[in-house]
C-alpha cells in the first residue's frame, strides 16, 4: 500500500464495500490501511475471502496472516474482530479516518465517539435516516460543503452516486421539470436463495415488513421501494418533489442500472444531450461520468471505478424535451471506488 502517503485509513467491515475498497487502493497507493474491523473473527477466513473473489477474481498478491495482523506484499494492517466501532483502538493505529463499511446502524449512533481516539473523520457507506447529523458527498458535485470541523460524511449509495452527476449536467445546462427513475439492482447478502423471512443486517434482529424481499433472489425480479431519490435530494435539493422512483432487485450478481425519464425545461435535441455527457467525460476532475456507445451488456460494466456509465444507444428526446436514458454502474467496484477517492480527498484538507 502507499507507505509514503502520510493519510492512515482504517476500514470498520470488511464486507463487499470494504474489501472492493481495500482492492482498490492496492491499485492506486491512496493511502496506509492501517487497521481492518470486522465481526468475522476468523482472520484466515478475512484473507481467504480478500484474495478469492466470485466476481472479480483472484487478487494476485501475496496475502497471508500473522497472529492479529493481513499481511499483503509483507505490508501489515492490524486487524480488529469489536462488534461495536467504538470500542476498536482506532488511536492504537493512529487512523486518520475511519470508513464505516458495516452498514450497522448502531455504529453511526457511536460514530462520534472515535473523535476521542484521533480519528480525524469518519466515513459511512450509505445514506440512512437518522437523528445524528452527518454530510452527504460526492466528490466532483459538492465536496466543497465539507469544513475542517465536518467529522460525520456519508458517501451517498451507488443509486445517488450515479444519478446525480447526470442530473446535475441536466438541470445546470437544461433545467429539468420532473422525472421518474426505475433503478435495476443485483440482489444483496440479506435476501435469500430459499423463500423465508429477509433478515436486516443493518439492525440485527429486525425482520423486514416488505415480504417479497424474503422470496427467493436467484429466481424472480423482486418490485421494491428504493431510497436513491431520498439520497439524491441530500446533495441535491431541488431535487426534491420533482421525481418518483421504483427499483427491482434482480438476479444477477453484480452491476445496477438505471432507467431514467425527465421532462426538461428547454428544448433540446438528442445530439445536445451526448455532447454534454461527452464534454463532462472529458474535462472531469474525478471519475464521475463515462460515456458508451457500444453494444454492452451489464456483465461489461463491472469492473469500472467510474460512479455511471451512460449507455447512448438508448439516449432518446421525444417532443424537444422529453428525455430518456439509460445509466449502468458497478454496485460495489464503482462505489468501492469513489468512496476511496472521497477518503483521499477529504485527508488532504486541513
Amino acid at each position: 500500500m502507499a507507505s509514503e502517503v502520510a493519510m492512515r485509513l482504517a476500514i470498520n467491515g470488511f464486507g463487499r464495500i470494504g474489501r472492493a475498497i481495500f482492492r482498490y487502493n492496492l491499485r492506486k497507493g491512496l493511502f496506509d490501511v492501517v487497521a481492518i474491523n470486522d465481526i468475522n473473527p476468523d482472520k484466515n477466513n478475512l484473507a481467504y475471502l480478500l484474495k478469492y473473489d466470485s466476481t472479480y477474481g483472484r487478487l494476485d498478491r501475496d496475502i497471508t496472516v500473522e497472529g492479529d495482523y493481513l499481511v499483503v506484499d509483507g505490508v501489515r494492517t492490524r486487524i480488529h474482530c469489536e462488534p461495536r466501532i467504538e470500542n476498536v483502538p482506532w488511536d492504537a493505529c493512529g487512523a486518520d479516518i475511519v470508513i464505516d463499511a458495516s452498514g450497522i446502524k448502531a455504529n453511526l449512533a457511536s460514530a462520534h465517539e472515535l473523535k476521542a481516539k484521533g480519528v480525524r473523520r469518519v466515513i459511512i457507506t450509505n445514506s440512512p435516516d437518522s437523528e445524528v447529523p452527518y454530510a452527504s458527498v460526492i466528490l466532483g458535485i459538492n465536496e466543497h460543503t465539507v469544513s475542517a470541523d465536518t467529522f460525520l460524511i456519508s458517501s451517498s449509495i451507488c443509486d445517488a452516486v450515479a444519478l446525480v452527476p447526470v442530473m446535475h449536467l441536466l438541470n445546470t445546462a437544461f433545467g429539468v421539470d420532473h422525472g421518474f427513475v426505475t433503478t435495476l439492482h443485483p440482489w444483496l447478502n440479506y435476501q435469500n436463495l430459499l423463500d423465508g423471512p429477509s433478515l436486516s443486517h443493518s439492525d440485527p434482529g429486525h425482520v423486514y415488513s416488505t415480504y417479497v424481499l424474503g422470496r427467493s433472489s436467484m429466481n424472480a425480479l423482486i418490485p421494491k421501494t428504493t431510497t436513491v431519490l431520498k439520497a439524491a435530494r441530500k446533495i441535491l435539493p431541488w431535487m426534491d418533489d420533482k421525481f418518483m422512483c421504483l427499483s427491482y432487485r434482480v438476479p444477477t450478481s453484480i452491476v445496477s442500472s438505471s432507467d431514467v425519464s425527465v421532462k426538461l425545461s428547454s428544448k433540446v435535441r438528442r445530439e445536445d444531450v451526448v455532447e454534454l455527457f461527452e464534454k463532462a467525460e472529458r474535462e472531469q476532475a474525478h471519475h464521475l461520468i463515462r460515456n458508451s456507445h457500444e453494444p454492452l451488456t451489464s456483465l461489461d460494466f463491472a469492473g469500472t471505478e467510474h460512479g455511471v456509465s451512460i449507455d447512448h444507444r438508448w439516449t432518446m428526446v421525444e417532443v424537444d424535451s422529453f428525455l430518456k436514458l439509460i445509466l449502468w454502474y458497478d454496485n460495489e467496484w464503482g462505489y468501492g471506488a469513489r468512496t476511496a477517492e472521497l477518503a483521499a480527498y477529504l485527508g488532504g484538507l486541513a
